[in-house]
């Protein structure tokens, strides 16, 4: 009976324990291998397109050479006469002067450009190279450029190259060399190249700032399965057959190399005829699923050996028990002396009472509880609401994207500009909770909203303000200004032929700070004016000159019934709002 208990006892307590655990743990590792391969997938996508970006940047250089030999006649006319040698020697000076101040610049400026080479066909066998000046094909160290542009049919290509820079020099240097033929005016034939060689290792430490992981291989290679460029494992990238990974259609696959395997994901440019390459042992996959087995099986073994023991426990006490009770039946049965009972165990029905209270008490704690949890459910629903529209991170958005745009067109320009004055906006309104702002805070906003508004209505408005500096540090409400600029703009200028005026003007009386916003623009109909006027005096909601009542109604709430807004207008005259606040430091 004994036995047959304890194994009674120890199916009963063991089956809910372990089965959970085992599915649990079959389910975590599944989803995370799942999970892992998913975002390795997606990360690599990322990272090849950004390399990709990256280095076309750089590649995209070759462009803007071309443009000047390609499409300006008077150019190439002087490049094929001097590498002919048909100009005079003042012509020569002039003219080679005129090219290399073309060619040198990026070479100079550009610290992955080690040189660049301008050849027409010519009978001297002469071209260009950048800080050298006219070099001759029969004497200048590098000339394997040369065999590969009379070989190759296409227009633009890449190539990785070794070539010694001197001739007194040993060792090789290793560039990436991309060409770009040269069509003259008319010519449905190329009769020339550009080649710009660019320092290979530039390019791999690129590639080695995208490794995220460690064994991670990064390839970049033509359409002949050449290796143009890479960073990782050099034993295993000696081993890899090129063919077979360039001819997989798929950009995302596995890859088997010896006994080990590997995930590959690709990203193509078209333009260069390339694929940028990323190799990851497929034992990445696996590394923390693997480990999640492990624990999982070590969890299930000390969960078994733990219920073991108190399942044996359990028994031998209960065991005891239930003799001690079977003593006492048959000593009261036999007139013998009751065993004596131990002092901690009480009777059935003071047992059960003991239970229930206790019961009673944990679900009252749990039911406190469980109001609690709900509150810091509905508490944190909350702050992932407004987690979503994170004040940081628009602004630094905003910032990201004002950089780009000085980026592409290689200084400020008028996007920058106004992403610049928008994100000084976005962080004066979002940045502080306090109601109250000094006048020197606000005034620098609403300048930055007027110089957007300036940039969109160029030539279209002036703006004046007059005040004294000793006022500046009185303060005001947030977003004061502004709507009256936007209504004076919107409804008052916008629809003016000529040139309008907004001047603001501040100043202090009486403990009273006083402000006039003017506009020379259209006007406002008397009736219309009239409406506006009485709708400042009601409380609602309007669809038009919403910066306005909005306004009046912060005044209000802010200082008392007796502040908000008054207007004055004349049709084709302009407009006037005045404000009268308290003077508060």
């Amino acid at each position: 009976m004994r036995r047959k208990s304890f194994f009674k006892n120890l199916t009963v307590f063991m089956i809910p324990l372990l089965i959970p655990l085992i599915i649990l743990g079959t389910f975590s590792i599944t989803l995370t291998q799942t999970m892992i391969r998913e975002d390795i997938d997606a990360n690599n996508i990322k990272i090849l397109s950004k390399t990709k970006e990256t280095l076309e940047l750089i590649f995209n250089e070759l462009d803007l050479l071309s443009i000047n030999f390609d499409l300006n006649p008077s150019v190439i006319i002087k490049v094929k006469n001097l590498l002919e040698g048909r100009l005079k020697n003042q012509e020569i000076i002039k003219t080679l002067d005129d090219i290399m101040n073309i060619i040198n610049p990026p070479v100079n400026s550009k610290p992955y450009i080690q040189s660049l080479y301008i050849y027409y066909n010519n009978k001297n066998g002469s071209f260009f190279v950048s800080n050298l000046g006219i070099e001759n094909l029969h004497s200048f160290i590098d000339k394997s450029w040369y065999k590969s542009f009379a070989a190759s049919e296409t227009d633009t290509w890449i190539e990785a190259r070794e070539t010694r820079l001197f001739s007194f020099e040993k060792d090789t240097v290793s560039f990436i060399t991309l060409y770009d033929r040269l069509y003259s005016p008319g010519s449905q034939k190329a009769d020339g190249v550009i080649v710009m060689n660019i320092k290979k290792d530039y390019i791999e430490n690129i590639l080695n700032e995208s490794i995220s992981y460690s064994d991670h291989i990064f390839l970049i290679i033509d359409a002949n399965n050449n290796i143009i460029a890479s960073t990782g494992n050099k034993s295993a990238i000696e081993q890899m057959d090129i063919k077979e990974i360039n001819a997989n259609p798929y950009n995302y696959f596995e890859y088997k190399l010896g006994s080990k395997k590997y995930i590959v994901s690709t990203v193509e440019s078209e333009r260069y005829s390339i694929k940028y390459v990323s190799v990851i042992p497929k034992m990445f996959l696996y590394k923390v699923p693997t480990q999640l087995l492990i624990l999982t099986g070590f969890l299930v073994l000390i969960s078994f050996l733990l219920g073991l023991g108190i399942t044996y426990y359990n028994t031998r006490k209960n065991y005891a028990r239930l003799n001690n009770i079977i003593s006492a039946f048959e000593s009261a049965e036999k007139g013998e002396p009751l065993p004596e009972l131990p002092s901690q165990i009480k009777d059935e029905y003071g047992y059960i009472l003991q239970n229930v209270v206790k019961t009673f008490i944990e679900q009252s704690y749990l039911k406190v509880q469980l109001s609690e949890k709900k509150y810091q459910l509905k508490a944190a629903e909350m702050m992932a609401l407004q987690a979503q529209i994170n004040p940081h991170f628009l602004f630094n958005t905003l910032k990201t994207i004002f950089w780009k745009s000085i980026a592409l067109t290689g200084g400020q320009n008028e996007v920058s500009k106004m992403i610049e004055y928008l994100s000084e906006i976005l962080n004066y309104s979002l940045s502080s909770s306090d109601e109250l702002v000094t006048l020197s805070d606000e005034i620098k906003n609403t300048q930055c909203y007027i110089e957007i508004q300036k940039i969109r209505y160029r030539d279209k408005f002036g703006v004046i303000w007059q005040y004294d500096e000793n006022i500046t540090d009185y303060k005001v409400i947030k977003l004061l200004f502004q709507p009256f600029i936007e209504n004076s703009i919107y409804h008052g200028i916008k629809e003016k032929v000529s040139p309008s005026y907004i001047k603001i003007k501040i100043k202090i009386n009486n403990g009273i700070i006083k402000i006039a916003i003017i506009d020379n623009g259209i006007g406002i109909e008397p009736a219309r004016l009239k409406d506006i006027r009485e709708k400042l005096k009601e409380k609602g909601d309007y669809t038009e000159h919403i910066g306005l009542f909005n306004t009046n109604k912060r005044l209000k709430l802010m200082y008392g019934e007796e502040y908000g807004i008054k207007l004055r207008s004349k049709s084709g005259f302009g407009t006037v709002v005045y404000l009268d606040i308290p003077a508060v430091r």
